[in-house]
């Protein structure tokens, strides 16, 4: 890690990503297919994107942590993904690892589709990445695909930071009835204006 931070959240809003023009298909069947894309790299880790297709829109799909529960009605039991690297670690959303974190930051879905975006930290090292799938109730055996881990490792040196950390000062920001902390600010008669006023 290039530059030095006091936590998670000061270090995504420190930086500006590079985007890496990856998408990589991790598992498929007849009627399902899981995909990685929207990798974004920074000086101390990396996001990226699954997205996953049903064919059956009755079944909402879920990513997530796996909490071994047997049997879901109408929602699927989540995603089992792993990363393994080039230095022999590994982590995986079944359980959590020393000195490595994969976490679902956000995910969005609908009925037969979803779409979560997974923080990896640290970056991994040089070398490939072998990315492991598996959907049991979907039908999808376990399937394991190579991402270039040097492009995302020597990506991450390039990395600018945008602004040097500030400490926090002053009072907590409020929240008025709204539940809002600040109004909107655009110039009258510009698009936010046409479709806020």
């Amino acid at each position: 890690m290039r530059y030095t931070y006091k936590g998670l959240a000061e270090a995504l809003r420190s930086e500006r990503p590079v985007d890496l023009p990856i998408s990589l298909d991790l598992n498929r069947t007849d009627d399902a297919v899981v995909w990685l894309s929207a990798v974004r790299v920074y000086s101390f880790g990396m996001m990226f994107t699954i997205d996953a297709r049903c064919k059956h829109p009755d079944l909402s799909l879920h990513l997530g942590s796996f909490d071994g529960r047997p049997q879901f009605t109408h929602f699927s039991a989540p995603l089992l993904l792993g990363l393994g690297f080039a230095d022999g670690t590994s982590v995986t959303t079944a359980r959590k690892a020393r000195n490595k974190l994969l976490d679902l930051r956000s995910a969005d879905g609908r009925r037969g589709s979803v779409r979560g975006e997974y923080l990896l930290v640290p970056v991994p090292p040089a070398g490939p990445i072998e990315v492991a799938t598996t959907w049991p109730q979907l039908g999808m055996s376990e399937q394991i695909v190579t991402l270039d881990g040097k492009l995302i490792s020597s990506t991450a040196a390039t990395v600018t930071q945008l602004w040097e950390p500030e400490p926090q000062a002053g009072p907590e920001p409020t929240v008025d009835a709204e539940g809002t902390t600040h109004r909107p600010q655009y110039r009258q008669g510009d698009w936010f204006s046409l479709r806020l006023d």
